[in-house]
């Protein structure tokens, strides 16, 4: 029962990850490549991750996210896992063009994940479904600096299969049923409100985003970076 716990807790760890939208700092018509670098936190594990970017003229971004996701402390903190995480996100509406007084794009993201650390019993699979819908609007403080909140809400699936070996059938969640394996499908919304900043030079553009959040839990962290 505390291994199914604890894979159970283990996956809401990929809540605290977020999707950069760098689209967010371009103006429409302008294309961007860049990258960002961030941590989060969520009750007793933590995740680090990398995310490199491409934007098409301010229409769409394609990145990946590649994350590290470990507990600090608790029953299972043994157990780690490795997560990559294709997405899109398609730029809607911008407020600056004067037709809405906010911005709005979507967002989706399919994430596996590969999980480690757990001794002579086998590993469980994973992966994950991320759908949104984000609000924002870019405020320029001055011609160096701008401030952009953001409020991202989110559909967020995630499904964790055990083999037979490594459960003990006394999991409360739904589960599937096949041979050999059992499949928990893990479904919520996910709610970030974020503080994107720009520092801004004549051909990049040195970014901050700290966020916090709520989904199942407290989740906030930061990610830093620069789009060229």
């Amino acid at each position: 029962m505390r291994k199914v716990i604890g894979f159970f807790i283990l996956a809401l760890t990929f809540s605290a990850a977020t999707v950069q939208a760098q689209g967010l700092f371009l103006d429409k018509g302008q294309p961007g490549i860049g990258a960002t670098a961030g941590g989060a936190v969520i009750g007793n594990a933590w995740s680090v991750s990398v995310t490199p970017t491409y934007t098409y003229r301010g229409v769409f971004d394609l990145g990946i996210e590649i994350a590290r996701y470990a507990y600090s402390k608790g029953d299972a903190n043994h157990l780690s896992a490795i997560g990559t995480m294709p997405f899109a996100n398609v730029y809607f509406i911008r407020s600056e063009e004067g037709a809405s007084p906010v911005s709005l794009s979507g967002t989706l993201g399919i994430q596996k994940r590969i999980y480690m650390g757990n001794g002579n019993v086998p590993n469980p699979d994973g992966w994950g479904l991320l759908l949104g819908l984000s609000a924002f609007r870019r405020m320029e403080i001055s011609d160096a600096f701008a401030l952009i909140p953001e409020f991202f809400l989110a559909y967020d699936l995630q499904v964790t299969t055990w083999h037979s070996s490594a459960t003990d059938g006394n999991s409360t969640a739904s589960m599937v049923t096949q041979p050999g394996q059992k499949s928990d499908y893990d479904q919520k919304p996910r709610l970030l409100l974020r503080a994107n900043m720009a520092w801004k030079s004549i051909e990049k553009q040195y970014i901050v985003t700290p966020y916090v959040g709520y989904q199942a839990g407290l989740a906030f962290g930061a990610n830093l970076g620069a789009v060229f």
